[in-house]
């Protein structure tokens, strides 16, 4: 293993870890279970002695995907795909309200008769009652710190895109790896006692915009306190930025032009080991 991977993995490994594990093909087993287990957390980056900052580095969105090389003899089973979407449950509520209004009508009226010795004295009032319906839609769901999307990415690998319920940071499992596998696997090898195993990968991608960067501070604070007194703040601000992404380049697996906050990085990857 390179000095680079071996840097990147210590320094990412609290911001997501990822595993991957398959039951072994043999003879009479051609099919089997891909479990991927991820973890989301935040990490405390910086701690090098060279580094001059120090910083937490979180993620809000990420995606999952199953890469399978196009020379494998591997396929994936379509009706096992974990199909992960946002499921709501709903029931339609008919309320009927009652309201009275008094005095819609209402009047008093009499006469006195002095020489028959006859009085008599009479009065009318009207009550309406109204009747009104009104219908409410109630929509019900599982609570979940995360929610799970599955779709295919541009290349045609199965993906399930990991979102906050909150629109906070990834912090925990998004799916209990061991129960809910992501989808099964086809050994298309004639003879799979033969030859060597299919190789699946397992990665965790994310767009620049989707990290975030918090508690950024320089390591001397009297420099710090100096350069945010200073006009030109905002442009050392940037300067400061950029070295993280410089960083950040130099420990990701991979890394699609990192200057745009739609650029895409890979955040953590595996090979599938059988059990």
């Amino acid at each position: 293993m390179s000095i680079n991977s071996d840097n990147r993995r210590r320094a990412f490994a609290d911001v997501v870890t990822v595993e991957a594990w398959h039951d072994a093909f043999g003879k009479g087993i051609s099919k089997v279970d891909l479990h991927a287990d991820v973890v989301f957390g935040t990490a405390r980056l910086g701690a090098e002695i060279e580094s001059p900052i120090r910083f937490r580095l979180s993620v809000q969105r990420a995606e999952l995907l199953i890469i399978i090389p196009e020379l494998e003899p591997v396929s994936v089973d379509t009706k096992s795909v974990s199909r992960d979407t946002p499921s709501f449950e709903g029931h339609l509520t008919e309320i009927m309200e009652l309201s009275k209004g008094a005095n819609a009508k209402a009047g008093v009226s009499g006469s006195l008769d002095v020489t028959g010795g006859r009085a008599s004295l009479s009065s009318e009032a009207a009550v309406q009652v109204s009747k009104r319906k009104t219908k409410k839609l109630e929509l019900k769901s599982n609570v979940t710190l995360m929610m799970v999307t599955q779709s295919k990415s541009p290349e045609g690998y199965y993906r399930w895109l990991i979102e906050s319920n909150n629109n906070g940071l990834l912090d925990g499992r998004p799916w209990d790896a061991t129960r809910q596998p992501r989808l099964k696997l086809i050994d298309r090898r004639s003879d799979p006692s033969k030859g060597i195993p299919p190789t699946v990968r397992v990665e965790v991608r994310c767009r620049r915009e989707d990290l975030i960067i918090s508690d950024l501070r320089m390591k001397d604070e009297g420099l710090w306190a100096s350069v945010k007194s200073r006009v030109g703040h905002k442009n050392r601000m940037a300067a400061a930025i950029s070295y993280i992404r410089s960083r950040l380049s130099e420990e990701s697996l991979e890394v699609q032009n990192m200057e745009d906050v739609f650029g895409q990085l890979t955040l953590g990857s595996a090979l599938a080991q059988s059990s």
